[in-house]
């Protein structure tokens, strides 16, 4: 199940060999990103508005993941992350609305972001589909490995695209306060990965 997940989230942005890539020159903001289903770079270069439509859609994807995995989660812990997940996602998803409307940027579409759209709704085929853990501690664990694979292709995406070609001062400023709390999230949801792997060890009762 693991596999799978992290096959569906590999689809061209993940942290793969290209990462280890030298940085293109300071004069030249185009990014090498690997090509859907094949190791071929492809020039991407976004505009302020193809930027706000990819965080628009990244906060789309984690209130759909948030959703599924809060009712069908059997650890409480798991439900409460996703049931966070969606507030705190949703919160962030109207903040951007404002700053995108009081700085005139009307978001657009790019290759990235109906990328970003296809690898979540194959990431809920999976989660949905027959290879799915049915409950338990194998289920909660997938749903926390996609929250956790979703999370940081966010911040490899923002890190290596978004934040290098952005231009709009308040666009800039918002996509710093978005990496923090993906950061965030990334370690919340790895102390919860480790807590139902390695339960913390009880001492023996005494008679």
């Amino acid at each position: 199940m693991g596999t799978l997940l992290a096959g569906a989230l590999a689809l061209g942005y993940g942290c793969g060999s290209d990462a280890n890539k030298d940085p293109a020159p300071q004069d030249a903001p185009q990014q090498q990103v690997p090509d859907a289903g094949t190791d071929a770079g492809v020039v991407l270069t976004l505009t302020d508005a193809q930027i706000a439509r990819v965080l628009q859609v990244a906060n789309e994807g984690e209130v759909m993941l948030g959703q599924y995995a809060a009712s069908v989660a059997t650890d409480q812990a798991v439900i409460d992350f996703n049931n966070q997940m969606v507030t705190e996602h949703t919160a962030v998803k109207q903040r951007l609305d404002a700053v995108l409307a009081a700085e005139g940027i009307t978001p657009e579409d790019s290759a990235l972001s109906l990328q970003l759209q296809t690898e979540v709704q194959q990431l809920m085929q999976i989660l949905q589909g027959p290879n799915a853990p049915a409950a338990g501690a194998a289920l909660d664990l997938a749903l926390l490995s996609a929250q956790l694979n979703a999370h940081a292709r966010t911040a490899f995406i923002g890190d290596s695209l978004l934040t290098p070609q952005a231009t709009n001062t308040a666009l800039q400023q918002e996509l710093l306060s978005e990496r923090q709390a993906v950061q965030t999230h990334i370690d919340e949801v790895a102390e919860l990965q480790s807590a139902i792997v390695l339960p913390p060890i009880e001492p023996p009762v005494e008679p």
